[in-house]
């Protein structure tokens, strides 16, 4: 959970300024208002803090191969390296296969046990073209008590595909 902080403070220079890490999550908001309040275009949030975010997701949801499909995969990331886009509310896409390669994704198979990254990466290229693709991204989303939460999302498509089309850029 991110915490929220609701008081405005003039700020110079926030493209560089980074979020408290008081805690274990904080978001912060940076934004130029002119005087009548509006908000201009060029508002950024920033993720940090002392914590990590942990995802964890059958494969199945996105990629439709009988061998792979069954396995999971399992997501660690710190706070502050979360990079929100500036005036937007979520992370460039990447796909799955990229980040298995980095090794920022481990995948395990119905019994937890780990399978390696070249295994995996091997079994994705032999799959069918379009069944294989995946695409992750982290957005800053309200949950269902109204507060500010991290989120990744994901799509059965490759990233350069979904980073190339204006609806999915938001």
């Amino acid at each position: 959970m991110l915490r929220l902080y609701k008081a405005i403070r003039p700020a110079a220079g926030y493209s560089v300024d980074e979020a408290p890490n008081s805690h274990p999550r904080t978001a912060e908001l940076f934004a130029t208002v002119r005087n009548n309040g509006r908000v201009l275009d060029d508002a950024k949030i920033v993720i940090g803090g002392t914590g990590i975010f942990e995802a964890n997701f059958k494969i199945k949801k996105l990629i439709t191969d009988d061998v792979i499909g069954s396995w999971s995969v399992n997501i660690q990331r710190w706070a502050r390296d979360i990079v929100i886009r500036n005036g937007l509310l979520s992370s460039l896409w990447s796909d799955l296969s990229t980040i298995v390669s980095a090794r920022d994704a481990t995948i395990h198979d119905n019994n937890g046990a780990g399978i390696p990254a070249a295994e995996f990466l091997r079994l994705l290229d032999e799959a069918e073209d379009g069944d294989a693709q995946a695409a992750l991204r982290w957005a800053v989303t309200l949950n269902e008590r109204g507060r500010l939460a991290a989120q990744l999302q994901g799509l059965p498509a490759s990233a350069a595909a979904l980073n190339g089309k204006p609806s999915y850029k938001r």
